[in-house]
């Protein structure tokens, strides 16, 4: 519980980043954020949040089949997730955990909500990012990329939660011009990185006739500056890509045969010998 005369409405408590103010300072670099480029939408969440928070971060390319294997990798990020933000403090792994860092080292912006209900609104859609719209679009997409192998049931099944998720964002976005209320935060720039993929590859203009409101919303921030520096110009999706071969990075690695036991299968099994009869035993008479 947070006491009235601790926490006045409105208000969010002041949080430290640095020892120094950060009026008038170049922006701060707060780490390096390794990213695997075929999934960059997880790293770009936290890129667009550190332009709204005028913070620099570096940025790293992960490449999974070698940077994967290397031991400094594993003792650094235990769990082996990525992407990652290190910091001089340690890492920070999934890709929401370190977009709320990012939207979280400055108290003096409203990227992470003006007031403690707007937090958790916040909260809210950054869960629903996850679950309501990751999980079902990249079922559909990861085989456009070519990420993972194609399943038709699957992909119409994900087709029809993502469209259940869209038309829960289109009546939200009917009560308020931003999903957290009537300015830009973090809950936009996660949902609109976790939708973006789907706006480029696969929404074409029939399938987004049905969300006018969630279109006109993905527009709007695709002209902000702060999403045009990270993403560049967007291109929405004329026509739906079709599934394309796995990619090798993403494919399973072949288990390699022992000699021996290549060899083994090699030669064929040799037939076995018909056992000789018993001889009669002789009589002791």
């Amino acid at each position: 519980k947070f006491w009235p005369s601790l926490r006045p409405q409105g208000t969010r408590p002041l949080q430290k980043f640095c020892s120094q103010p950060l009026v008038n300072m170049a922006p701060a670099v707060i780490g390096t954020l390794h990213y695997v480029e075929e999934a960059v939408y997880k790293a770009e969440k936290s890129l667009i949040a550190a332009k709204f928070n005028g913070i620099t971060i570096k940025t790293q390319k992960f490449d999974v089949q070698k940077d994967a294997k290397k031991p400094d990798f594993l003792a650094k990020n235990a769990t082996g997730k990525v992407p990652y933000l290190e910091t001089d403090m340690g890492v920070i792994f999934t890709s929401n955990a370190v977009a709320r860092y990012v939207a979280r080292s400055r108290a003096d912006t409203s990227l992470y909500g003006q007031c403690f209900d707007d937090e958790g609104q916040i909260d809210t859609w950054l869960e629903f990012a996850v679950h309501d719209i990751e999980v079902p679009l990249m079922t559909w997409v990861y085989p456009v990329m070519g990420m993972m192998e194609d399943v038709p049931e699957a992909t119409k099944d994900a087709q029809a939660d993502v469209k259940k998720a869209l038309t829960a964002m289109e009546d939200r976005l009917k009560q308020s011009q931003y999903l957290a209320g009537s300015f830009v935060s973090l809950a936009d720039i996660v949902v609109f990185c976790a939708l973006k993929e789907g706006f480029v590859r696969v929404f074409d203009p029939a399938f987004r006739k049905p969300f006018p409101k969630v279109s006109a919303w993905f527009e709007n921030l695709c002209k902000m500056p702060q999403f045009k520096a990270v993403l560049g110009d967007v291109k929405l999706c004329a026509q739906a890509q079709k599934p394309k071969a796995v990619l090798p990075a993403f494919t399973a690695p072949v288990k390699k045969e022992k000699p021996a036991e290549a060899k083994a299968k090699a030669e064929p099994k040799k037939a076995a010998e018909p056992k000789k009869a018993a001889e009669p035993k002789e009589s002791s008479r």
